[in-house]
């Protein structure tokens, strides 16, 4: 399915995000030394998931809410899950076997989650006014970063 032109640039997020799991897991499975992650995941949920949330919550959330209640459920909690995977990094000693090594699978897994049953679901719920909204929310968002 072709992704509506009101969410591409939470699209174009997600492929950010499946490129930095991938690094994550490639790390991992490579045996690279994790201390230096730490500082990249923290970086990297400042500067990318912190306002992606931030917007799928403003804008795409409030119409699963009213349509597909249980899919914004998962959102937020999942949102929930990986602020606390990140968390638990930031706090505890960086080895593969700790948080670390599960934030690029729960990201991962968060995003295909999305792209293949929330964003769908959102695209058919809202009328094309509601999306032309949202898509102009996002777009104001994500130029003033």
């Amino acid at each position: 399915m072709t992704r509506s032109a009101a969410l591409e640039p939470l699209s174009h997020d997600h492929h950010e995000g499946l490129a930095f799991a991938a690094r994550l897991r490639r790390a991992r499975r490579d045996g690279d030394d994790p201390v230096p992650l730490v500082a990249e995941v923290a970086a990297f949920w400042r500067d990318h998931l912190v306002p992606h949330f931030a917007d799928e919550e403003a804008f795409v959330l409030p119409v699963l809410e009213d349509g597909a209640a249980p899919l914004a459920a998962q959102m937020v909690e999942e949102h929930r899950q990986i602020r606390a995977l990140v968390e638990r990094v930031a706090a505890e000693a960086p080895t593969w076997g700790g948080p670390l090594g599960e934030v690029a699978d729960a990201l991962a897994a968060h995003i295909r989650f999305e792209e293949r049953e929330a964003f769908p679901a959102a695209e058919r719920l809202a009328d094309a006014d509601a999306l032309a909204r949202i898509g102009h929310q996002i777009h104001d968002t994500h130029s003033h970063r």
